[in-house]
């Protein structure tokens, strides 16, 4: 895209009426006048650079304000400008059925493909906690029942019926405008086919998803993208003040100021945003999961949150006369299956690239599998390089467990709203391609990357839009 982003600035005055600042994030006059020579040449298609300048700013801000109050959360001119792009290319609903999706360089895997293999060290591994900052997650975290912990925030969101209400006054219109159309570009670049399905939706509609796609992306950068590695607990917890900030109607920069509209004009509650934070911080702290149940909070937290988030934007059929928790049970079923996909997808490149794996260990040893096989790549035949017959099982039973959750989903997806229905359905439909490409790939995923092409997603598109109007009244 060629579009060229306009320079917006927005001081603390302009949303709260008085002159309080937070120095901590201010940028020096050096570092503005770069930004604003580079946003009046801006192309989107640079938004890697913006995303690591993004990055990089706000660990630093977080670590040097860890002292700080964080009651205040206005936004300057100077932070305004910051562009927080993710990094990460997806195209499903939820929207975190992108989590932990990065590219992948394929030279790199040469060297898997024969029997000899080195597991090289993981360049994105979190470092270690002391035991100040683990208390720190610990007490902020919470582990238990994942059933539980989204059973309790999806009636939460059922029982919240109207928006915040808190429309941020001190805006123009011009600004609003122009902090939706940011988080267009980032969905229209980031999440292509999804958001081809956007552009069914009311104008209202779909600029509260795009915000809250955008708020999405940025969470799960500040785990997983280049930054991983000096992200701190502090930093974790500067961001969820912020987000609540957003449902005061306090936004901190101009996407945050998309996301508090939305907020105000929707809906929404507030847990899922911070049980997606949560998911964050389990990824550093947990490296390994022993159990499925211990995976499904994790899945619960980091992808099937976004379902709660988006469905009270999306709307239900106007002529569902079902039980209402039956559809949000749809869209966490749907967030654990794409969660679940992007795992089986990526087991090879989070243990090289993270030291992680998500896979359950328990579930591996009932396979004949260890934890040592798997990271010693030792699942390999070592005449033909091909993964063995252990692995192949193993896949197998985790493919059909997420098709299992993809199942589930399908009913409710088809009971949103007309306009919402198609963009939900073929999102599910494309993910679930991708067990088909793992197991066309002989199962091997941890040297070859499973994708559907785009040819084959534009091809399916027809198809799903038929599928997505098969409504039922009632689940």
């Amino acid at each position: 895209m060629n579009t060229n982003m306009r320079q917006t600035s927005l001081s603390s005055s302009q949303v709260h009426g008085n002159s309080r600042k937070r120095p901590s994030f201010r940028w020096s006059q050096q570092q503005q006048n770069q930004q604003h020579s580079h946003n009046n040449n801006y192309n989107y298609n640079n938004a890697w650079v913006c995303t690591r300048n993004y990055s990089n700013n706000f660990i630093a801000a977080a670590a040097a304000s860890s002292s700080s109050s964080s009651s205040s959360s206005s936004f300057s001119s100077s932070s305004s400008t910051s562009t927080a792009f993710t990094t990460s290319q997806s195209a499903a609903f939820p929207l975190a059925a992108a989590r932990r999706s990065s590219s992948y360089n394929n030279n790199n895997y040469a060297s898997l493909a024969s029997s000899q293999l080195v597991v090289p060290r993981a360049v994105m591994e979190p470092r270690k906690l002391s035991q100040t900052e683990r208390k720190s997650i610990d007490d902020a975290l919470q582990l238990g029942s994942g059933y539980e912990v989204e059973h309790a925030a999806m009636l939460k969101t059922i029982q919240t019926t109207t928006g915040s209400g808190k429309f941020l006054s001190g805006y123009t219109d011009e600004v609003l405008d122009e902090a939706y159309e940011r988080c267009r570009v980032i969905t229209a670049e980031y999440a292509k086919t999804f958001y081809l399905g956007t552009k069914l939706m009311s104008d209202e509609k779909r600029r509260a998803t795009w915000a809250i796609y955008v708020w999405c992306r940025r969470t799960d950068e500040l785990v997983d993208g280049p930054n991983a590695s000096r992200i701190t607990p502090m930093a974790l917890q500067r961001w969820e003040d912020r987000l609540r900030a957003c449902f005061d109607g306090r936004p901190f920069d101009v996407l945050d100021a998309a996301l508090a509209d939305t907020v105000a004009r929707f809906p929404l509650e507030v847990q899922p945003f911070v049980d997606m934070v949560d998911g964050m911080r389990m990824d550093l702290i947990k490296q390994r999961y022993q159990t499925f149940d211990e995976l499904y909070e994790y899945c619960y937290r980091v992808a099937g949150t976004v379902g709660l988030m988006t469905t009270p934007v999306m709307g239900i059929h106007p002529d569902f006369k079902g039980d209402v928790e039956a559809v949000y049970e749809g869209a966490l079923a749907l967030g654990t299956a794409n969660q679940l996909t992007n795992i089986l997808r990526d087991v090879g490149e989070d243990l090289r690239e993270r030291n992680r794996i998500y896979v359950p260990l328990d579930e591996l040893n009932q396979f004949g599998i260890t934890e040592s096989d798997l990271v010693n790549y030792k699942i390999r035949d070592p005449i033909t390089g091909k993964v063995d017959d252990r692995w192949r099982s193993f896949m197998k039973f985790q493919i059909a467990r997420a098709r299992e959750y993809f199942t589930r989903a399908e009913s409710a997806a088809r009971c949103l709203d007309p306009s919402a229905a198609w963009p939900v359905w073929s999102a599910l439909v494309i993910y679930r391609g991708i067990l088909d490409a793992i197991e066309e790939n002989d199962y091997d995923n941890l040297s070859q990357r499973a994708y559907v092409s785009k040819m084959q997603k534009f091809a399916m598109l027809p198809q799903t839009y038929i599928e997505s109007k098969q409504f039922k009244p009632v689940l």
